[in-house]
């Protein structure tokens, strides 16, 4: 069974978010597939079977639980078939998944994948969201089923976020988001980071999925469709967002930066 290790949401190797891709001719049972993920320790390891020319169903899995939805694995996987000459280039990419079907296509040098928009709801946890945050002024947004978003001032304020984890583990959400502008002068528009203790993820080094939110809030806020945005992890990481009525289109590069077997 091969696998490999893209790096997702980068131009660098070692940047951005790594997933692994793993394409197969059917799924193993679950248990496999968790295990596998388990194994390879990484946000999210993905799965992908064929069941037309560049058509695909797709699964991810974090070393804890399958998610319904995951942007950087979804374009590691995108990467991962291209580079292996598994689809025609020409065509998108369809992909069969929990949240419905998810195209990607070869925009120039990035791939850009087309997702739905989410738009966060009110909900009980704002006052958990305080305890979180402090003293710090934020906009509670609300939230969607995959992560609470929180909008602070500053971009100082995003990259100085010490996460309580075990108290945003108690969150109904599977993550929590915080996002700010960006400073003056930046070539990126905006920040996010994110943080999902709850699947066994503490700091997600680059959250895809997280954007379906972020691109409307923010399109509507700055009065731009199509914006730039770094997520302040360690490994740090970058995209282009563009908002168009209920879709999010989300463009980026990928490295390969692994290839092996698992032989058990």
């Amino acid at each position: 069974m091969l696998i490999t290790v893209v790096d997702a949401f980068t131009r660098e190797p070692f940047r951005g978010n790594p997933a692994a891709t793993v394409r197969l001719s059917a799924f193993p049972d679950d248990a496999r597939m968790q295990a596998i993920a388990r194994e390879m320790n990484l946000s999210e390891t993905a799965f992908a079977v064929p069941i037309a020319p560049n058509r695909f169903q797709l699964r991810w899995f974090t070393p804890t639980r399958e998610v319904p939805m995951c942007g950087h694995a979804t374009l590691a996987m995108a990467h991962s078939l291209h580079d292996m000459g598994d689809v025609d280039a020409a065509q998108p990419l369809v992909f069969e998944t929990l949240s419905g079907e998810l195209t990607v296509r070869l925009n120039g040098e990035d791939l850009e994948m087309d997702f739905p928009a989410m738009f966060p709801v009110p909900d009980g946890q704002a006052a958990v969201v305080r305890t979180i945050l402090g003293d710090r002024p934020h906009e509670y947004l609300g939230c969607v089923p995959m992560n609470a978003t929180v909008v602070l001032n500053s971009q100082r304020e995003v990259a100085r976020f010490t996460p309580d984890l075990p108290l945003i583990a108690t969150l109904t959400a599977a993550g929590f988001c915080i996002t700010a502008p960006a400073d003056p002068g930046r070539d990126y528009d905006f920040v996010a980071r994110f943080f999902a203790p709850q699947s066994g993820i503490n700091e997600d080094p680059v959250t895809g999925s997280a954007y379906c939110t972020l691109a409307p809030y923010w399109a509507k806020r700055l009065g731009r469709l199509t914006l730039r945005a770094r997520q302040l992890s360690a490994r740090g990481g970058e995209l282009t967002v563009s908002h168009a009525d209920d879709r999010v289109l989300l463009r980026g590069q990928a490295v390969t930066t692994m290839r092996g077997h698992i032989v058990v």
